[in-house]
């Protein structure tokens, strides 16, 4: 009994071990600065989905995740389905870095440089313009996991 009690309390154990990396960062996730309003990103195999005050702000579909050598960071690469503020990004190409992801938080920012693009045609593009070291991710936001 003692052991399926310890197998039982495993898989709710927040750091599991036997979770993979896609595991943890396929989660919803809730900015945890709500001054402005509270945001949100739904993060699944296929699709990252930003919320912002429960109305979605943007969305796009996974088109590649490229993970760090650390196994906790890297940059989602994805072609907009949706965006709020720009109907003519829909159907090109962006990006949302994320870092220090553990079981239940994760640190994320959405693509920006003040003057730089907002999105790109190629995936390829995508991948050369949208780095830390070309400025694009310079604020990010630290998110707590909720549940869906």
């Amino acid at each position: 009994m003692a052991l399926v009690l310890s197998v039982s309390c495993s898989k709710n154990n927040p750091n599991d071990p036997t979770k993979t990396k896609e595991q943890m960062l396929q989660q919803k996730w809730q900015d945890n600065d709500t001054t402005w309003g509270i945001s949100q990103y739904i993060i699944t195999d296929s699709t990252f989905d930003s919320l912002y005050n429960d109305s979605v702000s943007y969305s796009f579909s996974i088109s590649e995740i490229v993970w760090n050598s650390d196994n906790k960071s890297g940059i989602i690469y994805g072609k907009y389905t949706a965006n709020s503020s720009s109907q003519e990004v829909v159907g090109k190409y962006y990006a949302v870095s994320f870092k220090d992801l553990t079981d239940t938080t994760v640190k994320i920012s959405g693509a920006y440089k003040s003057g730089g693009v907002s999105a790109t045609d190629k995936l390829e593009d995508a991948k050369t313009t949208f780095t830390e070291a070309d400025g694009y991710f310079g604020a990010y936001s630290d998110c707590t996991a909720v549940a869906q």
